[in-house]
């Protein structure tokens, strides 16, 4: 999972893409990096967090008025310095460079095939291997080199590309696979463009939302006009729905409404399906749970009450690069409200459960302030299928949801009743719209 921005004819583009990297700091904490061309490409990667990597001088000295800038969250390759992108490349077609989010399924056999023809890989990303189809495309220009290299990429893969046509001029290019799986928005903003994996990004720079980047198109801006171009057609697409769980930011609009929104529209579906108001509070694990508890206390009148305060400068722990990592992180974000706790029941909703270990130490918090009750709901279907889209979730074995029974996880946890909500009603909460990958909850893959 990574976060991407592509900015099109704006003053100071650079400073542009920094502040909308901000924005997109929660789908990927462990590098960060801004591609510009100013008369050429400048380029500017770094490990860490944004506000970290970036300096006024840094930004200074990128400049430009076209640029690419991406956040990187790890699922194919090292967590290192030489897979932080964007990758800028020099071919035949002259320089371009690129932003992925994503993971390319049949990266290793594409690997073999490219290096039997002589390509000599400089990271361990699979973003890469689309620069080297690309490059031994047979096509006369990078567009249609473009498609060629897609065709044969099987997954995830939502892409923006930065490159100078035979005019000088620079073309910025948004690619979405054809199963859609993830999120790929335009903005715009007077004679300026943008491409965002999310609208908060938009927002966050005065853009307005322009519509989506669709499975199977590529959309580019050239000489200040917007086009668009089907490569495959589409009958169904599979937008993962771990987006909207987990990912996704509260304020980032998917389906015409809020994340917040659909996260509470899930709460008040799990109170109707969970029954028991037996409760003194219901609260969520901050921040996804959050949206989640509103509208279960709303449906269900029990009194919402924030029963843990978050470390805001805390990173994400889903999405830490090893599971020690996650947990430490896990413990250093939540602080409990002693007050709010001791002698009380409570129902406390998250919004999955992967493999326990964090689900048992937010409880044993709980528990040690004195709790006299605790459910736990979850605002989702037992996790039973590793993630092969861009979601680092772990191998089968290490899922709790195929190792134990929900009565074995309730008990391991420590919470008096578990209950997770339906896959039916949350693919209703998330807009019902027939295109959703659910593999994660029913192993059901689009393509493997």
């Amino acid at each position: 999972m990574c976060g991407i921005i592509g900015i099109y004819n704006a003053h100071k583009a650079s400073f542009l893409t920094y502040i909308s990297l901000y924005s997109l700091q929660h789908r990927g904490q462990e590098s960060c990096g801004i591609a510009v061309y100013d008369r050429d490409f400048k380029y500017y990667n770094s490990m860490g967090l944004v506000w970290e990597s970036f300096s006024r001088d840094i930004l200074e000295e990128l400049g430009g008025k076209y640029s690419v800038g991406h956040v990187r969250y790890s699922t194919a390759g090292m967590s290192n310095i030489i897979n932080s992108q964007p990758l800028v490349f020099n071919t035949k077609y002259g320089k371009f460079c690129i932003a992925h989010n994503g993971n390319i399924v049949n990266s290793k056999e594409l690997k073999e095939k490219l290096y039997r023809k002589g390509s000599i890989f400089q990271t361990t990303t699979d973003s890469e291997i689309i620069a080297h189809l690309i490059s031994h495309s047979p096509k006369s220009n990078f567009m249609d080199a473009l498609i060629d290299g897609v065709m044969e990429l099987k997954g995830a893969f939502s892409f923006i590309f930065m490159y100078v046509d035979r005019k000088k001029d620079p073309v910025l290019v948004a690619l979405r696979d054809r199963w859609g799986f993830r999120p790929l928005v335009i903005g715009k903003r007077g004679n300026s463009w943008a491409f965002s994996s999310e609208t908060c990004a938009l927002d966050s720079i005065g853009y307005k939302y322009f519509g989506e980047v669709m499975p199977g198109e590529v959309v580019w801006v050239c000489g200040g006009s917007l086009k668009r171009r089907r490569y495959f057609e589409v009958k169904k697409f599979y937008r993962c729905i771990f987006e909207q769980v987990y990912f996704a930011r509260p304020d980032s609009v998917v389906l015409g409404k809020t994340i917040a929104m659909t996260r509470y529209n899930i709460g008040r579906f799990l109170a109707r399906e969970f029954k028991d108001r037996d409760y003194d509070y219901v609260s969520g694990v901050p921040d996804s749970g959050t949206n989640y508890a509103i509208g279960f206390s709303h449906e269900s009148g029990i009194k919402f009450m924030n029963v843990f305060m978050k470390n805001h400068y805390s990173p994400r722990s889903f999405i830490q690069p090893n599971q020690s990592i996650r947990e430490f992180v896990a413990r250093l974000k939540l602080a409990p409200v002693r007050d709010f706790i001791k002698g009380k029941k409570i129902i406390l909703i998250d919004d999955s459960i992967v493999r326990g270990t964090t689900s048992k130490k937010i409880i044993e918090k709980l528990r040690k302030c004195g709790a006299k009750k605790i459910a736990l709901l979850i605002a989702s279907p037992p996790i039973k299928g590793p993630c092969y889209y861009g979601i680092d979730t772990p191998r089968d074995d290490e899922l709790i949801a195929n190792r134990m029974s929900i009565k074995e996880i309730r008990d391991f946890i420590g919470v008096d009743e578990l209950y997770y909500l339906t896959l039916c009603s949350l693919i209703k909460g998330c807009g019902d719209d027939g295109n959703f990958c659910t593999a994660c909850f029913d192993r059901n893959y689009p393509i493997l």
